[in-house]
């Protein structure tokens, strides 16, 4: 019996072949994906609201199932805002950020529906001028945004309605089959994907072409400790490292959703890309400066932000200890507990 879909063979950078993954798995993942693109038919032939429907009772499904996601967003919220929010508002919080993601999961399969004059009819943007002013600087761009309101919806903005070429770097799924069918997906949307961890020179490319790359720093790393919600977190170092290395602009930019299923963009000024002398320094400055944008974002927004993922989970390890906290025993001890409470 033929396979629903080729199952891929990869060679490794270095021209090795990497570890196969079990025939069994990827037999898996195929299935997942056919699921996937007969659930696409299907939703694509729903109306707006009978989809956001489907989307919102998913992510309640995926609330009471998901129970170890669950409370990773509670502790995550219990860090974040301490007293500032009720027992009640953090699960009223996490119970829409399943939603949220449910609505979006729904919207990436409804996505190939979205031509540009759709796309421009349910936009509405605040800051355009920053973009523009970017995009005539010739420098390049490196969008930064975060895992908050729709970030796929983004890239396909940016370049069908914006006529911007645009790369976006992702972190690829587990599985070869899953991550080929998702590269098809964005890839057909009209940017190019670059998988996180790759080598930084096609990126450097870019930039030197006065083109938009996309970069979500958002996610746990050991690069540099930084504030976030007031608390050290190791953040991604990559847009600060290129932004000085290029003199691109570095600019914050968010797609987030509103009730009806419409988006709003918000791009926010840019972030000033000053050399010191200190490289360390100028990095540090520069992710605190986007780790401030982004959390005022996620303030008023909060159940649009992926509180799942463990943000905070390398400030806590013990390696990590000195150059997270500089010594600060108190301030781990009081995060630390805030987050257990």
């Amino acid at each position: 019996m033929r396979n629903a879909l080729p199952i891929p063979r990869r060679t490794a950078v270095d021209g090795t072949a990497p570890k196969q993954t079990k025939r069994s798995t990827l037999l898996w993942q195929q299935l997942v994906v056919s699921v996937m693109v007969s659930a696409a038919a299907r939703i694509q032939a729903m109306s707006l609201p009978s989809a956001l429907r489907l989307g919102s009772r998913l992510g309640a499904i995926g609330y009471w199932a998901a129970k170890k996601k669950r409370q990773i967003a509670e502790r995550n919220l219990h860090l974040a805002f301490g007293g500032e929010k009720t027992a009640g508002e953090r699960e009223q919080i996490v119970r829409g950020v399943f939603a949220h993601f449910g609505r979006s999961a729904v919207a990436f399969l409804r996505a190939p529906m979205l031509g540009p004059e759709v796309l421009s009819a349910q936009m509405t943007v605040e800051g355009g001028e920053y973009l523009h002013a970017a995009r005539a600087s010739g420098k390049g761009i490196i969008v930064t945004t975060g895992h908050i309101g729709n970030w796929e919806i983004l890239g396909r903005w940016l370049a069908q309605v914006e006529k911007t070429p645009v790369t976006v770097v992702a972190k690829d799924p587990k599985g070869a089959v899953l991550a080929d069918y998702l590269r098809q997906m964005r890839e057909n949307a009209g940017f190019a994907v670059l998988s996180k961890g790759e080598s930084a020179r096609p990126l450097l490319r870019v930039l030197q072409r006065g083109e938009a790359i996309i970069i979500l720093p958002d996610q746990n790393s050991g690069d540099v400790f930084v504030p976030f919600f007031g608390v050290p977190t190791g953040t991604v170092a990559g847009p600060a490292s290129l932004a000085l290395h290029t003199g691109a602009t570095l600019l914050p930019v968010f797609c987030l959703e509103n009730t009806d299923g419409s988006y709003r963009v918000v791009c926010k000024p840019p972030i000033a890309v000053v050399s010191s002398g200190s490289r360390e320094a100028d990095v540090r400055r520069i992710m605190t400066e986007f780790n401030a944008v982004l959390e005022t974002v996620i303030r008023q927004n909060p159940d649009q932000w992926l509180w799942l993922h463990n943000r905070w989970k390398s400030v806590f390890e013990e390696k990590n200890r000195a150059r997270a906290w500089d010594g600060n025993e108190a301030a781990r001890d009081a995060a630390l507990l805030r987050q257990q409470s």
